[in-house]
């Protein structure tokens, strides 16, 4: 049965040697939150936060990362290893105090900081610029200090970098209980942070772009979500939404989700395996997989240069070599290799998938129905020619605009419906995965349609554009489709 009181008592012991990162920690998130809170300001609903504290916050994450690291080092050190399998703590009550640990070294002083910055920066986040904006002895309302403006970019600005918090810790946790090396412990979790930090938006871009080109924004898809669920990129996200507030919680709970999983892996873990690079072969494997699939996408992205591939099979050796150490033989270069070549038939394979699934049904979407206002909708439709060996390409654009009154917008709803169907198959003809994936020659037509609502001539915002390759009978399709809504073609 788990003991609460042995945890807390072996993360008092652990606390001793943690003493000079805690006082680092504590400077480092004392300043921060004081910088905050007295230098961040806002009028109206416009707030600036003191980008100095930001990056003083941001700087803070080294010792958190040096303390993840340094309460996890009796799993690769054998020394340190023998005094804590000497402790009367099981797997779990010692995973767990090692986690608490992290928090009251880290963790609770930035909370208090946090916390500070929030109260400093409603008193004095309305003093900086007051007197600019005065005339007449009157501070106009759309220029005033809000305090409820400036509370509320806090908890946002919080949430945002608890996500990023809570994720270096849960991967640093998790690195720790799979690698039994000193070197190992801290080269992998930072591989593995900015692998995964790279990896959700470079694999659903990729898929979106060359499958499922369809956009329901002003500028890109609305898939931010995707980009940034549990990965670092989470700090690179806008955060003035009540959507991206709750994105913000999901990264935490995963985060937290992850930390307590570490425990049973960790319990897994005894004296025999310090030392040891990679305790747990999965676990490399999936390092292996998320960073190749990277330079797969490099490649590809590159219209196929093989110099990325070569790259990223030199890398895998190279890193395969490493953590072998004294069980290295040359002969197993054959054996990685044929591995990395498994690797990139796996990726070709699941690109197909997404190919054929029109980028597992992204293809699909359209915009809801309160999309559609506005006085009128502008529909632009071009099509144009793809063949290399010709000299000359069909150019046709249909560029003209709905009234939503009388059906127009009952219209304008079945338009769209109708080019989403035929995108969607159409755009996964035969043909299409190689010249996407390898380049080459497609011997078709390309589709653009965007539809752009207009309330007046000041006012016009696109919520829907979609594009795909179509045959020429797909062609022909969409070509009626423009026709029967009103709207006549230019031939260039």
């Amino acid at each position: 049965m788990i003991s609460y009181k042995r945890i807390y008592k072996a993360s008092d012991a652990e606390l001793i040697s943690q003493k000079k990162t805690r006082i680092i920690s504590i400077i480092l998130l004392a300043f921060a939150g004081l910088i905050y809170g007295c230098g961040s300001y806002s009028k109206s609903n416009w707030v600036e936060p003191s980008y100095l504290a930001v990056f003083i916050y941001f700087t803070a994450l080294v010792p958190l990362f040096a303390c993840c690291v340094s309460v996890f080092k009796d799993m690769h050190d054998i020394p340190s290893a023998d005094v804590s399998m000497s402790m009367p703590l099981n797997g779990i009550e010692r995973y767990f105090s090692k986690i608490l640990t992290v928090v009251r070294v880290w963790l609770v002083p930035f909370l208090i900081s946090a916390a500070g910055a929030f109260l400093l920066s409603a008193i004095f986040g309305g003093s900086h610029n007051s007197n600019k904006y005065r005339y007449s002895g009157v501070i106009p309302y759309s220029v005033s200090y809000h305090p409820e403006v400036m509370m509320k970019y806090n908890l946002q600005m919080f949430l945002w970098f608890m996500a990023a918090v809570l994720f270096i810790i849960s991967v640093t946790a998790v690195c720790q209980c799979c690698i039994g090396a000193k070197a190992e412990s801290r080269y992998l979790p930072v591989m593995l942070m900015t692998a995964l930090s790279i990896f959700v938006p470079a694999v659903y871009a990729f898929i979106t772009d060359h499958f499922a080109d369809v956009s329901l924004s002003d500028y890109f898809d609305d898939y931010s979500s995707l980009f940034y669920v549990w990965t670092f990129s989470a700090i690179f996200a806008e955060f003035d939404s009540l959507k991206n507030v709750l994105l913000m919680i999901l990264n935490c709970l995963i985060s937290a989700g992850v930390i307590i999983s570490g425990a049973f892996i960790c319990r897994k873990r005894d004296a025999r395996t310090v030392g040891r690079p990679i305790v747990f072969k999965l676990f490399f494997e999936i390092i292996m997989a998320v960073t190749l699939t990277l330079f797969f996408l490099i490649m590809h992205v590159s219209s196929g240069n093989l110099v990325v591939l070569f790259l990223g099979w030199l890398g895998s050796i190279i890193l395969r070599i490493v953590v072998s150490r004294k069980n290295f033989s040359f002969s197993k270069i054959g054996v990685w290799t044929a591995m990395f070549a498994a690797y990139y038939v796996l990726f070709l394979v699941f690109m197909y998938i997404a190919f054929i699934t029109g980028g597992f049904g992204a293809i699909y979407k359209t915009p809801s129905a309160d999309e559609y206002n506005g006085s009128n909708v502008k529909i632009s439709v071009d099509i144009n020619r793809i063949n290399r060996h010709m000299d000359y390409t069909d150019y046709y654009s249909a560029d003209f605009s709905k009234p939503m009154k009388n059906g127009g917008r009952e219209e304008v709803m079945s338009f769209v419906e109708s080019v989403s169907k035929t995108a969607a198959k159409q755009n996964r003809m035969p043909g299409v995965y190689s010249y996407e994936m390898f380049g080459g020659d497609l011997n078709c037509y390309e589709c653009t349609v965007r539809l752009t609502s207009r309330d007046n001539e000041n006012s016009s915002r696109r919520f829907y554009r979609v594009n795909f390759y179509i045959t020429e009978s797909g062609k022909d399709e969409i070509m009626e489709l423009t026709k029967s809504l009103g709207g006549e073609f230019t031939v260039y």
